[in-house]
């Protein structure tokens, strides 16, 4: 195993355990990280992708009785344009823009969940504007992989509970991870690149009952904000550092 498949093992381990807890990580956190270290675009997605719809998966079919309602917009709205969105970003050079915008949504994201107003006057526009705020949501992941600052205030909005937020999360992943796969192996010809990384998603799957439930159970709703939001201000300031 090369050093740079070594590092990205590594980096899908450490990523799993955050997104067993919170819902995502993955993908939200992944995709910087792997762009950082020269991987592009199409090529992270297919790195990650798989293990985010296996966690995301086991976090829907598991929730039990901590289930709750899903915006019907998800599916009439923010799939489509999540993508037509996938598709932009194959077919046009994005270049560097695309990095200083997923710092820029992560830095945004982390200062609204730190200010109760601010965070509280956008939640009202997300759900007062539900189909816009879905039809954005899917647009900016389909571009950028980085929905999820989006959506992790959309979920946090209608709930306190971290159960309750971590299913609303997984389950809209689970949505956007399977519009993903379907658009990279049918438009994009990705699924030999999806199926030859087949042991990343086998790998989540152990995390996510070895490591990621037991540290989830034992997390308390308080601590569990906080650290959300630390990692989204962490990676949004490296990215807009960087380039």
């Amino acid at each position: 195993m090369s050093v740079e498949t070594s590092i990205v093992y590594a980096l899908v381990i450490v990523l799993s355990i955050v997104q067993s807890v919170f819902g995502m990580g993955l993908l939200v956190f992944g995709t910087p990280s792997l762009l950082l270290l020269g991987y592009d675009f199409i090529s992270t997605l297919t790195f990650l992708l798989p293990s985010s719809f296996a966690i995301s998966l086991l976090q829907v079919i598991t929730a039990g009785a901590n289930r709750k309602s899903i915006s019907p917009s998800l599916y009439t709205f923010c799939l489509p344009c999540i993508g037509c969105g996938l598709w932009i970003a194959s077919a046009t050079s994005v270049g560097s823009w695309i990095n200083t915008l997923i710092g820029f949504t992560l830095v945004a994201t982390a200062i609204i969940r730190l200010k109760a107003k601010s965070r509280n006057t956008l939640s009202n526009f997300l759900h007062e504007w539900n189909k816009v705020s879905h039809a954005f949501m899917g647009i900016i992941h389909g571009l950028t992989n980085l929905g999820g600052g989006l959506l992790v205030i959309f979920a946090g909005s209608a709930n306190s509970d971290k159960q309750h937020i971590r299913y609303v999360i997984a389950h809209y992943y689970l949505a956007f991870s399977i519009i993903q796969i379907i658009v990279l192996g049918a438009a994009m010809d990705q699924y030999p690149n999806i199926m030859d990384n087949i042991s990343l998603p086998i790998m989540s799957m152990l995390v996510y009952f070895w490591a990621g439930e037991w540290i989830f159970l034992r997390v308390t709703n308080a601590y569990y904000d906080l650290a959300l939001t630390g990692f989204i201000a962490f990676y949004g300031a490296v990215l807009l550092f960087t380039f």
